[in-house]
């Protein structure tokens, strides 16, 4: 694309008819940018127009973004990524304009530039670009100069964007060298600016400059420290420790100095404290890392940080300060110097002052409850508030707990009496009170190694249960007060392994009644304690609660469950549904319970067919059915067919529609279906088959294992069918397709395993050459450990199943004596890598059978290959997985799918059973030395040699003790 008065024209026109709110216009102009794109130097196109002053703001803006974006998907795409590469020379005249571009930008427009500039320095800062940085030193020390701190604070935003990946990347010596050449450029640069930012400040603040003059000095002061942090992060640079007295004196004095001029204004105090709180961080990273090199100022900084603290309001915008601060005194607690905090009344200060204050509920906190249930959950229950000031502050509890715990428990024992006392007084205003004391008791427990179950030390939990929390639950309105009743919730939630079973019983109406509650945060929880007590396990893994103990009130339980899901809010609750799903799991599934649900699940799918929004509830939905289904069916198979009449109509909705996100849940259930089914299959069915044969079917990704599922029940409960009419050619013709790719292959091997199990020989017989030449094919081009171990598997499975002959001479049919080159280098070594009981037993019982009955491996010439599988053989009885395993070598391939295509997602509920092909053999190890014993017997002598010519010597004793263990002898 040329740069000249024509292209000005048709690309300024474009970016103004992107802006259009008609929607013709505006998809007109973006197909056009987008067959533009992939012309060479358009990127170089985009970035003239935006520096051309005759183009209106929001065009160029729109350019802008629109450069950004190119940039990141066309500067190094991936491989099989479809999209064209922007060329190198394009590349280099973009690298020699952008930074003067962005540099004389409108600050929106320079925002752009430099999140643009960012993605080119991903890429090839700064081996390919090596005049980068010295041109941002030169235009930052001239901006300085010149007192232009828009050009100052876009440098820094650059810079900082640029430096970022030295806090996340892992330690390598590129890095280092890369970071080495950073600071050798740009850590004085950076503290001349940081110094004369400082002073600036000062003058200002001093004179009582206006917030207009601060506000950039303050947005500088706030990069230069985020660019501190990044080069600092992987190691304490020698620069900025012979500089720390510069460094901590300013931080300082940004945590203690107040500036009127800003902090009157809410924008104002924002700014000072995002800089307080870049400041903490700061100092918490050298307190984590550098702690003997910052001892030095380290009770300076706890003094000073204490005080902050004690005077940050509890308003929401303050929250990162707060949140920053306390961190930093947790480190304190938990390091060497915890000592600053052993002087009497310290830790009742801490409480009283700093942790009560952050951990009382505030208004944002009830708003958040009202109208955000989800939000409210993944903070309070799930633990996403790690940086909440809720969280942190017992976080800061917990730290000190772990050198002064006696101290601490006392502590916050004497505030939750206090809470409590007050709310005693008069419930109906201070329930905040009691609200805060149960949060401090549940968020200080501490869980036990290896599961679930909480202890603490703060209450007799029995007694706190039955005074403080079981009235909230007995309230007779599940509506009034609904922040406490959800808290009490949370409560018998975390603590439920301490509730004994008979009192827990006695609790479950009460859970159930909750369910109706208004507040969605309130019926979550319920949801959320009946599923996670139906979890318990006592001693010995044995559920604590099984069906019988539901039965009383399960049709309540089910009813209530799906009304709730009816309530505005919850229509797609994902708690409710995991709820169902649990509780489907445990109960009876009589006639009625089937009938009920499965009707309530089949309207729920319905719904979010039309327009599937959460993917968590609508897996639950999925496992809700396919529990349903199993264990309705163990019960009584006769339920079946009342479960396809509901669930076909929906399910067959899915497939026609081709519902992306449903479609792999969709095969699942069918094959769930399919194989609880008695022969011969309904016509529904059979014409799902032919649907699953065409090729169609099997383009995306996704879908593929969903699609071998079902395809496998087919197989299994449908053999005669599958043989006829040319169908096995088009289920082999699957199998090739899959096994020919590493990202597949063990999908195929699962198709024609079951081709395998299933069908008579004399049906497979005329396919053996072509299925050995795709395996043999596959085998030449690309050999990945996990398919040689998925090729052994699947010969032994055929030699168990149609015996040695067969094997040998199927194979060798292909290419002559092709057989023994694959025992050689790919049946013996690999054989000692199989893993899982099954595929175990199945592979040596094959390779038993292999030298004890085939002529090919009884022919003297084949002693030393006789010899060989065996040694394979003891390895892999005698040894534990660990020992003889190896890790693949190769990288997975990338899915050549790039963009949105719907993940496969297992059904644990409709999984597949794992069939065991061997059933008669109960011990694999036995079933080998007694045929070794008897084979022996036939030629005294001989195989003892072999033996001791190639087993080594580790693998002869096992062998020599697997004997005497089963009382046979090899002669």
């Amino acid at each position: 694309m040329e740069w000249n008065p024509e292209t000005l024209q048709f690309l300024s026109q474009c970016f103004l008819h992107t802006l259009s709110p008609e929607p013709e216009p505006r998809r007109a102009a973006e197909r056009s940018l987008l067959e533009a794109a992939d012309l060479p130097n358009y990127g170089l196109a985009v970035l003239r127009l935006v520096a051309e002053p005759s183009v209106d703001e929001l065009s160029r803006h729109a350019a802008a973004v629109n450069f950004k974006n190119h940039l990141r998907s066309r500067w190094l795409p991936s491989g099989d990524s479809g999209v064209s590469p922007i060329i190198d020379s394009e590349k280099e005249q973009i690298k020699t304009l952008i930074v003067s571009l962005m540099l004389s930008s409108s600050p929106r427009i320079q925002s752009q530039l430099s999140e643009a500039l960012a993605v080119i320095g991903k890429h090839d800062f700064p081996k390919s670009w090596p005049a980068l940085l010295p041109e941002l030193i030169s235009s930052l020390q001239k901006a300085a100069m010149a007192g232009d701190y828009v050009s100052v604070n876009g440098i820094l935003g650059t810079a900082n964007s640029i430096f970022k990946k030295f806090r996340y990347q892992y330690r390598t010596n590129d890095l280092f060298t890369d970071l080495k050449y950073c600071l050798e450029s740009f850590a004085l640069p950076l503290q001349e600016i940081f110094q004369k930012t400082a002073s600036l400040i000062d003058s200002a603040a001093s004179s009582g400059g206006s917030a207009a003059i601060l506000k950039p000095l303050f947005e500088s002061q706030k990069l230069c420290c985020r660019i501190f942090y990044s080069l600092n992060c992987q190691d304490l640079p020698e620069f900025f420790e012979d500089n720390m007295n510069v460094w901590m004196g300013e931080f300082k004095k940004c945590l203690t100095s107040n500036y009127p001029a800003l902090e009157s204004t809410a924008d104002g105090l924002t700014l000072v404290d995002d800089l307080r709180a870049a400041v903490c961080e700061n100092i918490n990273l050298y307190m984590e890392k550098y702690e003997d090199e910052f001892k030095g100022f380290l009770n300076e900084f706890a003094s000073v940080v204490w005080t902050l603290l004690r005077d940050v309001s509890k308003s929401p915008s303050r929250d990162q300060l707060a949140t920053t601060a306390i961190k930093f005194l947790t480190t304190v607690s938990t390091s060497a110097h915890h000592a600053l905090f052993a002087g009497d009344n310290v830790i009742k200060e801490i409480c009283q002052s700093i942790v009560i204050p952050n951990v009382s509920l505030r208004d944002e906190d009830e708003e958040l409850f009202d109208i955000n249930y989800i939000e409210f959950i993944r903070r309070d229950m799930e633990g996403s508030d790690v940086d909440t000031r809720r969280r942190i502050a017992c976080e800061l509890l917990k730290g000190l707990a772990t050198n002064y715990k006696r101290q601490v428990t006392e502590a916050v024992s004497l505030e939750i009496q206090k809470l409590l006392s007050s709310f005693s007084t008069n419930p109906a205003a201070q329930w905040k009170d009691k609200d805060c004391a149960i949060y401090l008791v549940v968020s200080l427990a501490t869980k036990k190694a290896g599961g679930a179950s909480v202890s603490t030390d703060l209450i007799d939990v029995q007694s706190f249960f039955a005074n403080i929390i079981l009235p909230e639950l007995q309230s007779h309105d599940v509506n009034s007060f609904p922040m406490l009743k959800a808290g009490s919730l949370k409560f018998l939630t975390m603590f439920r392994s301490h509730i004994p079973k008979p009192f827990a019983i006695q609790l479950f109406p009460l859970l159930v009644r909750f369910l109706q509650a208004k507040s969605p945060v309130v019926h979550s929880y319920a949801a959320i304690c009946i599923e996670k007590l139906l979890l318990v396990k006592d001693e010995g893994g044995k559920s604590r609660y099984v069906a019988g103990d539901l039965s009383p009130f399960l049709m309540q339980l089910m009813t209530n469950l799906f009304v709730a899901l009816k309530f505005e809010d919850s229509e797609e609750n994902q708690y409710l549904m995991k709820c169902v799903m649990r509780v489907l799991g445990v109960a009876e599934i009589s006639g009625e319970v089937a009938g009920h649900c499965i009707d309530k699940l089949k309207d729920v799918l319905s719904k979010v067919c039309e327009n599937p929004k959460n993917p968590i509830f609508n897996h639950y939905i999925f496992e809700s059915v396919a529990v349903l289904v199993r264990r309705g069916c163990e019960r009584d198979i006769s339920h079946i067919s009342a479960f396809e009449a509901s669930l076909f109509p929906s399910l067959q909705d899915i497939l026609v529609k081709d519902i992306t996100e449903f479609l792999p849940y969709a095969l699942q259930l069918l094959a769930q279906l399919v194989e609880l089914n008695r022969p011969p299959l309904s016509p529904n069915y059979m014409q799902i088959f032919l649907l699953l044969l065409s090729p169609e079917a099997w383009k995306r990704s996704g879908n593929v294992p969903a699609l071998v599922r079902l395809l496998q029940a087919f197989l299994q409960k449908a053999p005669h069918e599958v043989a006829q009419e040319n169908r096995l050619t088009q289920v082999l013709g699957i199998f090739e397709k899959l096994v020919s790719s590493p990202s597949t292959d063990e999908q195929g091997f699962y198709v024609l395993n079951t081709v395998i199990e299933y069908l008579d020989y004399s049906a497979i017989a005329p396919y053996m050459n072509g299925i050995w030449s795709a395996l043999f094919t596959r085998l030449q081009n690309k050999k990945t450990v996990k398919f040689q171990k998925s090729l052994v598997v699947f010969m032994s499975l055929f030699l168990v199943k149609h015996g040695p002959a067969f094997l040998v001479e199927t194979m060798n049919t292909v290419q002559p004596n092709v057989f023994t080159a694959i025992l050689e280098h790919f049946w013996i070594p690999n054989l000692k890598l199989i893993m899982g009981a099954i595929e175990v037993k199945l592979t040596v019982v094959a390779a038993t059978r292999l030298i004890c009955e085939s002529p090919a491996l009884l022919d003297p010439s084949a002693a030393k290959l006789w010899g060989k599988m065996v040694d394979s053989l003891v390895t892999l009885v005698s040894r534990p997985e660990q020992e003889r395993v190896v890790d693949e070598p190769e990288m997975p391939e990338i899915s050549e799918n790039v963009g949105y295509t719907a993940a496969f997602v297992s059904l644990y509920n409709a999984g597949k059973k794992e069939v065991d092909p061997l059933v008669d053999i109960r011990d694999p190890k036995q079933f080998l030395v007694a045929s070794l014993a008897r084979l022996s017997s036939t030629s005294p002598g001989r195989y003892t040699q072999i033996i001791g010519e190639n087993l080594d010597a580790a693998n002869q004793a096992a062998l020599l003790q697997l004997c005497n263990a089963y009382n046979c002898r090899i002669v």
